[in-house]
């Protein structure tokens, strides 16, 4: 290239910088100088503060100029402050974000105007608690705030249903009257854990003790569902065998006897479905003394009695001399016998009972059997009460039962002398008016104590005649029994006295015949 035309290039492109650099100036004098305002009074920073994020969406604006919101003729640029917003801004200054907390805010603390500065976020200040504002920890924490919240509203709360959200959820607890729906249980910025913390604001009952392991409502009580189950307990405890489940149904639902909230307490439940029965049992009044609810023969209704009364009898139906049941005297609820004890005895010993009735000192059963009616007394002791006829009686009628029925005390009809004295019957005594007891008593106190002498009744007419004088024949004994069958005959007076004489007159059938004994 000719040095011509190098001169002509260089003197273009100079001519080029020359009006770059003039447009330059002019932007730069605009963006140094706002309009209206003298250039001597605009500060250094102003490009600075131009590009801010507040100042954008204000310079510019129809009606909206620097001295809108700076008096720069009397304080310069300096910050203004929250004052000229409210200006413009009327409503918003009416009600200011988060008023009345320890930390108070203004305009400037949420809208930028300063250079660099950016937009501050709610949780920039809510990352702890600010007054009665809780924390913003991790609850919502990403979830934007104006979703639920207008800063300058009134309330401040929009009021926000969550299922827009939380679509997973189905709160029928929220379904009660008076329900401020989730609200009730979770705090908007607490964790779903803190929910647990707030049943007993509302359920302060049950009262007493939880039992253990039911310390959290939500081992039954599902979040959101809330209603809990007769199954939710078969969760914790397994399938468990009930007393005659399968004839009471009420039995197989473990809430029929287990309060929710006071599972331990069941005892006490039998009560509510059977408060007819009245249970006097000496101290024990729980039901469950006699029916387990779940150990033992589910399908028994009550335990033996003997599984605590084994001192009494070996088996339920071994006591009171055997193969009778304890139900017989005792009814299943009503334990204790009637005070009447011949009524009771009367129940099955019908015929006893009618014939103590006529013997009055026989009328209590436990004065000759004993006062325990579970192992009675059978050996009958009558010497307790008739201890002079057992001291007199002779040998031989010790055994009172030979003679006498023992609860009327009666004579047995076939209680006879003869029934055990045969062979003292057929005698001279037989036609006398009183027989046997003429000259003979069973036993004291009263009648005859020993046989009288012959000579009681035998004297009456005088002495007796002819041989009945002789010394030797004084006694009667030696030649009369009062039991034989016939007179004294041959062998009566040669077999015992008069021995030498056994071939004396041998034709002769008695001795009699001719020693005489009559006038």
């Amino acid at each position: 290239m000719s040095a011509k035309r190098w001169a002509l290039a260089v003197t273009l492109l100079l001519a080029v910088c020359a009006a770059g650099f003039g447009v330059y100036r002019f932007v730069a004098h605009r963006m140094q100088t706002p309009a209206g305002v003298p250039p001597e009074v605009v500060p250094a920073s102003w490009v600075e503060y131009r590009t801010s994020l507040g100042h954008t969406q204000h310079v510019g604006r129809p009606g909206v100029t620097c001295k809108s919101c700076h008096d720069y003729e009397r304080d310069g640029f300096k910050n203004p402050g929250p004052t000229p917003c409210v200006a413009c801004h009327a409503k918003e200054g009416a009600k200011l974000h988060a008023s009345g907390v320890t930390k108070m805010t203004d305009c400037l603390t949420c809208h930028a105007f300063a250079p660099e500065q950016k937009i501050p976020t709610c949780i920039s200040c809510h990352t702890k608690p600010e007054g009665d504002f809780a924390a913003i920890t991790t609850t919502h924490a990403t979830t934007d705030c104006v979703t639920c919240h207008s800063p300058h509203g009134d309330p401040s709360v929009i009021a926000t249903a969550c299922e827009g959200c939380h679509t997973e959820r189905a709160p029928e607890h929220a379904a009660h009257a008076g329900s401020a729906g989730c609200g009730d249980c979770h705090k908007p910025h607490a964790g779903a854990k803190v929910a647990l913390e707030e049943c007993s604001t509302c359920h302060k009952e049950p009262a007493g003790p939880k039992p253990a392991g039911h310390d959290s409502c939500i081992d039954c009580h599902k979040p959101h569902a809330f209603v809990a189950t007769a199954n939710v307990c078969i969760g914790c405890h397994g399938a468990k065998e009930t007393l005659v489940a399968a004839s009471v149904p009420a039995h197989a639902i473990c809430t029929s006897c287990h309060e929710h909230h006071d599972p331990g307490a069941a005892a006490a439940s039998c009560t509510g479905c059977h408060s007819a029965v009245k249970v006097s049992h000496d101290d024990k009044t729980a039901c469950i003394s006699c029916h387990e609810p779940h150990a033992g023969n589910v399908n028994a209704v009550a335990n033996q009695c003997t599984s605590c009364h084994g001192n009494i009898a070996h088996t339920d139906t071994s006591g009171h001399a055997g193969a009778i049941p304890c139900t017989s005297c005792h009814k299943p609820h009503d334990f204790e016998p009637p005070q009447n004890k011949l009524v009771l005895c009367a129940s099955c010993h019908a015929r006893e009972s009618a014939l103590v009735s006529t013997n009055k000192g026989h009328t209590d059963c436990a004065s000759c059997h004993g006062a325990s009616a579970h192992t009675p007394n059978m050996a009958l002791t009558c010497g307790t009460c008739h201890a002079k006829e057992e001291a007199s009686a002779p040998k031989g009628h010790q055994a009172c039962l030979g003679c006498h029925e023992p609860h009327s005390g009666s004579q047995l009809p076939k209680a006879t002398c003869a029934s055990c004295h045969a062979d003292k019957t057929g005698g001279p005594h037989d036609a006398l008016k009183n027989g046997c007891l003429t000259c003979h008593r069973p036993h004291g106190p009263g009648g005859i104590p020993k046989p009288p002498a012959c000579a009681t009744c035998h004297a009456s007419s005088g002495p007796l005649p002819a041989l009945h004088t002789v010394p030797a024949h004084k006694d009667c004994a030696s030649c009369h029994s009062p039991h034989a069958s016939k007179a004294p005959d041959r062998e009566t007076c040669t077999g015992t006295c008069h021995a030498d004489r056994k071939t004396h007159q041998p034709q002769a059938q008695v001795c009699t015949g001719c020693h005489a004994f009559v006038k």
